[in-house]
This record gives structure tokens, sequence and C-alpha cells, in this order.
């Protein structure tokens, strides 16, 4: 009896100090600081709804002084306009060299953010493209009508309901939606020529119309300039910036649970919003 006695107060003692010796190391754990020349590799994955995420860690690098230049791994269709225009325009902004190396799809708002880059990379059946924009309205009147729902609307104008979806829309609002398409279009347009200097406009302007095109493709257009991967990204900035000791760093997610889990129920509030309204998106 003494001896069980004696191992349950042992283990206690145990249980105690491991707490307490967790507690010391996590209060005095501090990450590591990294003297070495580094490339750091990020990634843009997924719909572009949201501009925050990837913009913070790119201003987090730029201040890093031991960070020679960043490669963006994009894989994305593309997505909401004003996310896609905010990150091109603090990529376009940094002092330090931004590759694009576009994966499997990297199209319309895709493309829009590799365009700010400095070089861009592909590979051969890299999916690019899709220049364009689209903004799509559900007509679902006729299902309310069988279904018995009626609403009544009071507005102050009478293009404040524009889009509804309980009624058809008139040619009238049809040419006001079509006016602003056409604007962002044209601003998508102007965002690549503005980095893409040498392009021809007339001659972008025949590919631009919603297409998709293969990398190898692209690079034919100039749309791309390298057909290669990240990989090839890295070994080029090396030697661009004369530094061939800079390592390719990619960073690692250090985010708790529950931070991971706030941020996430953020964005998503932001991703339904972001939705209404007009697209730089690869329909798929």
């Amino acid at each position: 009896m003494k001896i069980i006695k004696f191992l349950f107060k042992f283990l206690i003692i145990l249980l105690i100090a491991g707490f307490v010796g967790r507690a010391v190391y996590l209060l005095n754990y501090k990450t590591p600081v990294i003297n070495k020349k580094m490339i750091v590799l990020l990634d843009l994955e997924g719909i572009i709804l949201e501009s925050d995420t990837l913009i913070e860690k790119l201003k987090k690098y730029e201040k890093d002084s031991n960070v020679v230049g960043v490669i963006l791994r994009i894989n994305s269709p593309g997505g909401a306009v004003a996310p896609s225009q905010e990150i091109y325009r603090f990529i376009k902004r940094m002092s330090k060299p931004v590759y694009a190396s576009m994966s499997t799809v990297a199209a319309s708002g895709g493309y829009y953010v590799a365009s700010a880059c400095d070089r861009i990379y592909a590979m051969p059946g890299t999916i690019t493209g899709s220049i364009g924009v689209i903004m799509k309205f559900t007509d679902l009147s006729k299902i309310y009508d069988k279904i018995g729902v009626r609403t009544e609307t009071i507005k102050s104008g009478k293009f404040k309901d524009i889009g509804s979806t309980t009624r058809s829309m008139t040619e009238e609002e049809k040419s006001i939606l079509k006016q602003s398409v056409d604007d962002v279009y044209n601003q998508f347009i102007e965002d690549i020529l503005s980095k893409r200097t040498f392009l021809n406009k007339e001659e972008l302007l025949k590919y631009a119309d919603g297409r998709i095109i293969t990398g190898r493709e692209a690079k034919n257009l100039k749309l791309v300039d390298k057909l290669g991967s990240y990989e090839d990204a890295y070994e080029d900035m090396k030697k661009d910036k004369n530094t061939l000791d800079a390592e390719l760093f990619i960073p690692k997610d250090e985010k708790t649970f529950l931070r991971k889990l706030i941020e996430e129920t953020r964005s998503t509030i932001k991703e339904v919003k972001a939705l209404n309204g007009p697209l730089y998106l690869m329909e798929y």
C-alpha cells in the first residue's frame, strides 16, 4: 500500500515538473534568428477572395534583411477584382524582386497578380490566360411563382435592386452592368501593360477575350517570360541577385488552432461579400 502511495505521489510530482518545465520553455522560447540569405517561397492558392493574408506575408519578408526576394507560386483560377488589384499593387511597389511561378492554373485574376511580378515562369501545360471579367445573376422568379413566394421591394431609385433574383433584368440594367464590366476589363489590360511595357496592346487584345491558353502558348505571346518551375525561378533569382548561397525558405504555418478558426471565420464572411460583384475568374 505504501509503495502504491509513493508511486502515485511520484507520478504527480513528475506531471507537475513536466508542466512547469513546458511553461518555462514556452515563455523563454524565441524563433531562431536566421542570418543566412534566403529566397522565400509563398503560395497563392485557390480563388482570390481576400488580399490581407498574402500581403501581410509579403510585408514581413520585405522588411527582413536576410530575404533576397520572393517567389510567388500561383495556383489560382482568379477571383474577386479588388483583392486581385490590391495584391497586384502591393507586389508592384515592393523593393525586393518577386518572381511568379505559375503552377497548374494561373488564369484571370491569377494572371493579373502574376503580371505584377518581375518575371513570370510557367510549365508548358499550365492553364493561364482567361483575361477578362464576368458577372452572373440568377433569375429565380419562375421558381418563386411556383412555390408561392412573393416579394415587395421598396427602393430609392429604379436601379437599386439591379440583379435581383425576384425578376428578370431589363435591357437598360444589362447595359449599365456591361459598362462596369468593360471598365474593370480595361483596368486589367492597363495593369498588364503598365508592368509588361514591351507588350503591344493590339496584339494583347487579340487574346484577351477570355480564352484560356497553355503556358507554352503564353510564352510565345510574351505573357510568360520563361518555361520552368519554381525551382528554376529560385536558381535564376540567385544568379540575378548574385547570391548563389541563398537558401530556398518555405515558411511553415505556426498559427494555433483557435487563431486559424477565427481567421477562417473572418475570411468566410469576406468571401461571401467578395462574390457579389465583378470577378476576374476562369469558369470551370
